[in-house]
């Protein structure tokens, strides 16, 4: 669905037919504007707001938001990522699993270097 738009008119019938699709666009456009704003405030009144919610998916997100609210905080407040260091970790265990069994540590170190050399330039 990646640029994929639909008219006003279907948009606002489905709506009316699925309430809940509705109040998920409302939930979703709200998380999302606590992370543009970085306002940790909007992201207390969220929470509180979505552990009430009849959407179990919802009230389930918002709790597990509040029991790990520290890191929550932290995204909303910083800019930093850790982004880079998961690629990374992600990518040397795609290598290790391909190649399981089949070379011994010599090897696998040899390829994690050529991987490693064409990644930075």
């Amino acid at each position: 669905m990646d640029g994929y738009r639909i008219n006003s008119n279907t948009q606002n019938y489905i709506y009316a037919q699925y309430p809940a699709v509705w109040k998920l666009h409302c939930c979703i456009k709200e998380f999302r504007n606590i992370f543009k704003k970085r306002n940790v405030p909007l992201l207390y009144l969220f929470i509180e707001k979505y552990c009430k919610s009849t959407i179990k998916a919802v009230k389930s997100f918002a709790e597990g938001l509040k029991r790990d609210i520290v890191a929550v905080e932290n995204a909303v407040a910083y800019d930093y990522s850790n982004g880079f260091v998961e690629g990374t970790n992600s990518r040397l265990k795609m290598i290790k699993r391909t190649m399981y069994g089949r070379c011994r540590k010599q090897l696998l170190e040899a390829k994690l270097r050529y991987v490693g050399k064409f990644k930075n330039g």
